[in-house]
């Protein structure tokens, strides 16, 4: 059994079961037989809070000021490989349960899915990746801080890491969301590398043009608010790694109710979205060759 599937196997059984949606397909992937150990970096200072376990431990203070930097200390995984984080960041209950369709909630069903095959392709290539989910750190408000801070960690403490996570968007347009569909939310707080957003974004256009689905691509969102958490205010979990490093973005794939015209059923959309992932996991690799990476014949290509 897979790490993902290990780690997030009882939770989307009961998901399915409650909503009536398709249990995930077990990835084929194997976990890499070296299983790299987290070190966090003693860098002088004292931190208030610890939360996770094993590689997804993280120590960070948080004050409710200054929202969108993490102040965390750097977590330092001990690989060569270059590092995929894919997060689940939606949740169970009505913290986070991402867009309806037909009276169910389905975030964490695709954010599942979508991590799931892209930890197939990622792992393949030869990434070491990482999956924290929010059900990890409590499925609240103090679980949402753990998991932002643990990522924007591990993009402090590492030189080659990109973050992704893949949803599936709501229909409903709005102030904070005026094009909902496909689109690339990325840093508006922090330096941007526009290089690594067009190399997803070029690999991505041949799908959505055979579709015929707008793809709006990379777009900031944030900038009109300073709650925290509120719709129009930047997105925490974004701005706090890209302050490290601008290789973090939420992928919408499309409207949920999109997919599901398009499909008919959520058993028939990881099918229909192979391309999609395909494309991430093949710009993603050609990025960490930019950043270093050895991974063999990816890396040549990309430098030929």
């Amino acid at each position: 059994m897979s790490f993902l599937s290990k780690t997030l196997g009882m939770a989307i059984i009961t998901l399915s079961l409650s909503y009536g949606l398709p249990s995930p397909a077990p990835t084929r992937a194997q976990t890499p037989t070296f299983a790299p150990q987290a070190t966090i970096i003693d860098d002088g200072r004292t931190y208030a809070f610890e939360a996770g376990q094993g590689v997804y431990r993280v120590l960070y203070n948080y004050t409710g000021k200054n929202w969108t930097h993490a102040d965390v200390a750097p977590i330092r995984i001990n690989t060569d490989r270059p590092i995929a984080i894919l997060p689940i960041q939606y949740t169970r209950n009505s913290m986070q349960p991402g867009a309806k369709v037909d009276d169910y909630h389905v975030g964490l069903y695709w954010n599942t899915v979508t991590a799931n095959e892209l930890y197939q392709r990622l792992n393949a290539l030869g990434f070491y990746v990482l999956v924290p989910t929010i059900q990890m750190y409590g499925e609240n408000l103090d679980g949402f801080q753990a998991l932002e801070h643990y990522i924007a960690g591990v993009h402090k403490g590492n030189r080659n890491v990109q973050t992704l996570i893949l949803t599936a968007d709501a229909h409903v347009v709005s102030e904070a969301n005026p094009f909902p569909g496909a689109q690339m939310l990325v840093t508006g707080l922090h330096r941007r590398d526009r290089q690594w957003e067009n190399r997803i974004q070029a690999k991505l256009q041949p799908f959505y043009q055979q579709q015929g689905l707008r793809n709006i691509g990379p777009r900031v969102r944030g900038g009109k608010s300073d709650r925290e958490g509120h719709s129009l205010a930047w997105h925490p979990l974004i701005e706090r790694a890209a302050e490290y490093n601008p290789h973090v973005a939420i992928l919408e794939v499309a409207q949920a109710r999109e997919i599901i015209a398009k499909v008919g059923s959520w058993e028939r959309a990881t099918q229909w979205a192979a391309p999609v992932f395909d494309a991430v996991a093949a710009a993603m690799a050609e990025q960490a060759c930019v950043n270093g990476a050895n991974l063999p014949q990816v890396c040549w290509d990309a430098t030929d």
